[in-house]
């Protein structure tokens, strides 16, 4: 919620002036306090949280409190169904802080017998507040009275009431919801009724992508230690500048941080008591106590815990020279902010997970509608409980708010000794280098509602890598070598890439290949993938080029690809080139060299060679993705000439059940080796796609596709001027296919489109020209 509302004050019926001012939340008059403030609940994502998806359920709560000594009549909630949200009938009550129904209506103004104080007219609500049948009630036709002892009560000091109704989402994704407006009346003694109308609160209605289901990178949020608050000896550090003004710090002592304070220790315990175990009694009634209010736990922060969930025990100040702290909010009775940072030097059209870690620290901090707290034992009336087995209260709950709008709701935070950690991800927009980032109380405080909070974070979704034929592939001296990443990602969009190298160890790398993409990722089963390959020229494998680094890298655009801060690449996972002397270099050629499945899930390699003098062995080798190519078999060559043209075929006697790749070591009988190219098969449904191509190409451009059943495929070559200069058409077979586009080399270099149809599906690539 916002912490600004507009007031209308309207005189008697005799006058025409209005005074309209703007106030916050909390209105002080004479030894009365109001506060108010209007949130929602996303009934739909439960305790997990998420973000608010078409058909949701949303739970609209507007909180009226009045604390202090006096009372204020003339009290009601109006409002009106918000644009793509349904009704959901049956709904309209009013419930206490802990969201328990405190009073039901009907729809209908005049539907039950006696007649309802709240109902539905069309799409405009309205419940009359006030319920004490002994001090100027609500009915149907007035308005009525909230003393501060009235109940629901707080402690019988503050009256916590929420008018609720509940929608459904109609409005489709990417579309806001505007669940703020509405407005609470009240008078004080003779004055005119107040209008107090809420702010307009835009929900966006967004995917629920959950967290990043590869890597993440560095923490972006920038401010607070980044996110983890620090260290130091003394259990309470100084005030915090991303907690607004709404909040007052206060040290931890037996009663404070109270409603509306925070703090931030290293060690909850009271400052007068100091301990470091959390193991005393709830409530404890040491005097003093060791626990804030008796109840609250004594708990470190979470930054570097042995136990993500655990996290750290309170810190022991007197040996310990230094300890991480942690936020702790005492919520108010109002929903505002309580955490806020504008994070900079972000990247367009990016994902990034935001998250944070936080814990319920209060198990018996209920306080029910009669006012009786969660640690009284008298009665009747005895004390109700939150829920079965549960005193905890007010249950946390935080809205993440991006650039003015809610994207995510943690749900609420039951009680359980643990840390929680509560994350989305957000794409930035296509300009985004910036956002502005709130957390959002969305709980109205008093009887629970306290809890932890540490290490923030706004960190990339990053893409994983997986090169081969491995990380340290092996080639003769002055041969070419292809080598290639497959580019696997949750998302789809780091569809941008290059090749680099580097002569240095990885000090410093330079472009291989010009930025090229959009790729067109597939998704296979788990992530979107694509594969982009490189063939290293010959004048690049020499001896002197042992060692030399090749990597790529990825980004969501094309001025992304050019930023070291919005690239990706991953700095473990590097290929290195392993040159060697192979002794005489053949002059075998391969003609071609395809693979194929049949129906029995065998792949099958095929080859034409020519120029086989001598005995020659073609060893068959392969890998399933491990970067490490075994021995699988051999065959010897059949040739009487060098200059006959032979054909093999091999079977792999091993059934394939992963993607497998192969490639063939062939070597003569003087010691000369020279490998092929390497191909992939996968015996599982595969689309249309291409694996591979020479990018960029020179004398002849070789294309690898595969396709799941066989066919004919055209392709055609386009210039920058939209003509078609290489036009080919070529069978396919189910499996992986490798075409040659032949007679290149005299065409212009510059930038080229080729396009390739296969029934009605249809595939663009980029290509350079050398």
């Amino acid at each position: 919620m916002r912490k600004s509302v507009l007031m209308k004050t309207t005189v008697p019926k005799h006058s025409i002036s209005f005074i309209s001012i703007f106030i916050f939340f909390t209105v002080n008059m004479f030894s009365q306090t109001i506060d108010f403030g209007k949130s929602y609940f996303n009934l739909s994502k439960g305790i997990n949280g998420g973000t608010v998806t078409p058909g949701d359920t949303l739970e609209v709560r507007a909180s009226f409190i009045v604390r202090g000594t006096g009372f204020f009549d003339s009290c009601a909630f109006f409002d009106i169904v918000p644009t793509g949200t349904a009704f959901i009938p049956g709904s309209i009550c009013v419930r206490t802080n802990e969201g328990k129904i405190y009073k039901q209506f009907t729809d209908a103004q005049f539907g039950a017998t006696p007649y309802d104080e709240g109902w539905i007219t069309g799409s405009n609500l309205r419940i009359n507040l006030g319920f004490d049948q002994t001090d100027a009630p609500s009915t149907v036709y007035r308005r009525g009275r909230i003393r501060n002892t009235h109940k629901p009560s707080f402690y019988g000091s503050s009256c916590i009431m929420v008018g609720s109704y509940r929608v459904r989402v109609t409005a489709g994704y990417l579309t806001t919801v505007n669940m703020g407006n509405g407005s609470i009346t009240y008078k004080l003694g003779t004055n005119p009724i107040t209008i107090t109308g809420f702010p307009s609160n835009l929900v966006m209605v967004y995917p629920n992508y959950g967290i990043c289901q590869n890597k993440i990178g560095g923490n972006a949020l920038g401010t607070e230690f980044n996110g983890t608050f620090g260290s130091g000896r003394p259990r309470n550090r100084g005030t915090s500048a991303n907690v607004p003004f709404s909040y007052t710090f206060a040290p931890f002592t037996t009663n404070t941080p109270n409603d509306y304070y925070y703090g931030i220790a290293n060690n909850t315990s009271t400052r007068t008591n100091y301990t470091t175990s959390d193991a005393w009694p709830k409530p404890d009634n040491s005097s003093p106590s060791h626990r804030v209010f008796s109840v609250w736990d004594i708990i470190g922060d979470h930054t570097g815990a042995a136990s993500p969930t655990a996290g750290n025990p309170a810190a022991d100040t007197v040996a310990n020279s230094n300890a991480g702290y942690m936020l702790v909010i005492n919520a108010s009775y109002r929903i505002d902010s309580a955490f806020q940072q504008t994070i900079s030097n972000l990247c367009p059209n990016t994902y990034y997970e935001i998250s944070c870690w936080m814990r319920n620290i209060c198990s018996k901090c209920g306080c029910d509608s009669n006012g009786k707290g969660a640690t009284n034992t008298s009665g009747p009336p005895f004390y109700i409980p939150t829920g079965t087995g549960d005193s905890s209260g007010v249950k946390p709950s935080i809205i993440f708010e991006i650039n003015g709008i809610d994207y995510f709701s943690t749900g609420q935070l039951n009680y359980n000794s643990q840390w929680v950690r509560k994350a989305f991800t957000y794409l930035t927009g296509p300009s985004d280098t910036s956002i502005n980032l709130k957390f959002n109380n969305n709980a109205s405080g008093g009887g629970g509602n306290d809890w932890a909070l540490d290490d923030i974070t706004v960190a990339t979704c990053s893409p994983n890598m997986v090169y081969s034929p491995s990380l340290t592939p092996t080639v003769c001296d002055s041969n070419t070598l292809t080598i290639s990443d497959t580019v696997r990602s949750y998302f789809n969009n780091y569809s941008y890439y290059k090749w680099q190298r580097s002569t240095n160890g990885g000090v410093t790398w330079v472009d291989v290949t010009p930025a090229s993409g959009p790729a067109s990722p597939y998704w296979n089963g788990s992530a979107w993938e694509y594969v982009t390959t490189y063939t290293v020229p010959i004048s690049q494998t020499n001896i002197s080029n042992n060692g030399d680094k090749y990597r790529v890298v990825v980004a969501t655009t094309v001025p992304n690809i050019s930023s070291v801060k919005c690239s990706f690449t991953e700095p473990s996972n590097i290929i290195t080139l392993n040159v060697i002397e192979c002794g005489i270099v053949l002059d075998l050629k391969l003609l071609n060299f395809t693979g194929s499945i049949n129906e029995q899930g065998y792949a099958i390699l095929k080859w034409t060679a020519t120029g086989e003098e001598g005995n020659i062995s073609y060893e068959i080798e392969k890998s399933t993705g491990n970067n490490l190519f075994t021995p699988a078999g051999i065959m010897n060559s059949t040739s009487l000439s060098p200059g006959d043209i032979n054909s093999y075929s091999w079977p792999d006697a091993d059934k394939i059940n992963e993607v497998t790749f192969y490639r063939i070591k062939i070597r003569n009988s003087n010691g000369g080796i020279k490998y092929s190219k390497i191909i992939r098969l996968f015996a599982g449904k595969e689309p249309f796609n291409i694996v591979s191509a020479l990018n960029p190409f020179n004398d002849e451009l070789t294309v690898d596709v595969v396709t799941d059943k066989p066919g004919i495929v055209k392709v055609k070559l386009i210039n920058p001027s939209g003509i078609v200069v290489k036009e080919n058409t070529f069978n396919l077979q189910k499996g992986n296919n490798s075409l040659i586009i032949t007679n290149t080399s005299s065409l212009r270099p510059g930038t080229y489109i080729m396009y390739m149809q296969k029934e009605e599906e249809v595939i663009f690539k980029k290509l350079i020209k050398q």
